[in-house]
């Protein structure tokens, strides 16, 4: 039986705020080719180069609650409806929890292929977000330490 939909979990040891700043406004530092505003409505493009073609996927925002959740409907030419992604972000202590979900393989009618193909795409670019989520929030630590460090020293 074909599957309809595909699920990338993983952990981010980062607040759900940083994750949510990455995933969005600091999209660059983890999928530069993907545009989109966190606004519902806003449009949605990601383009990439295959075979020396460029390539394209369009669509909207359909969902935004920041920071905890961020839809969006997208397609390719050729595909017969849009699928659905919804980018879960739950807050677990001072770590995050994410779940992707993208749905509609089905009705879009894509190859058998594409399913296994985003699933195989989606871990890879939420490793990358996972990474530069971790990464900003050492940052944000470490200038929060400086900061603190400093005004230490002004009082004494």
């Amino acid at each position: 039986m074909r599957r309809d939909s595909l699920v990338v979990a993983t952990d981010i040891h980062a607040s759900v705020e940083v994750a949510w700043w990455c995933l969005t406004a600091g999209r660059d530092a983890w999928w530069p080719e993907m545009r989109f505003e966190a606004v519902v409505g806003s449009p949605l493009t990601e383009t990439w180069v295959e075979e020396g073609r460029q390539r394209s996927a369009t669509g909207s925002v359909t969902r935004c609650e920041e920071p905890h959740l961020l839809g969006f409907r997208w397609a390719e030419e050729g595909w017969d409806h849009p699928l659905d992604v919804v980018i879960d972000l739950v807050a677990r202590g001072e770590s995050t929890s994410l779940t992707l979900t993208e749905s509609g393989f089905i009705r879009a009618r894509t190859s058998l292929s594409l399913l296994a193909e985003h699933e195989e795409g989606w871990r890879y670019h939420v490793a990358r977000l996972k990474r530069a989520s971790e990464d900003h929030a050492a940052e944000v630590g470490a200038h929060a330490t400086r900061a603190r460090t400093a005004g230490d020293r002004r009082r004494r």
